[in-house]
């Protein structure tokens, strides 16, 4: 049986989707944490969670990401 030919498309797609796989996880484990020591969060003033919004940044880049490579599969060519 003949092996395939190598994909770029296909190795761009899964190169891609382990990336936001990789920030979703990131950003999932940071909320986590953050549940996880909200005692501490609450009951210290000078502690905050994610006080420079990286969380934030992480998802909506991921979101970007996600929704620019969508639109290029979904683009029709003429």
């Amino acid at each position: 049986m003949d092996k395939p030919p190598f994909d770029p498309v296909k190795a761009s797609f899964y190169l891609i989707a382990a990336i936001l796989a990789f920030q979703c996880l990131v950003a999932f484990i940071g909320v986590m944490s953050c549940v996880w020591y909200t005692h501490t969060i609450l009951t210290n003033a000078d502690i905050q969670c994610d006080p420079k919004d990286r969380l934030t940044s992480l998802l909506t880049g991921a979101l970007a990401a996600a929704l620019a490579f969508a639109g290029g599969f979904t683009r029709k060519d003429k």
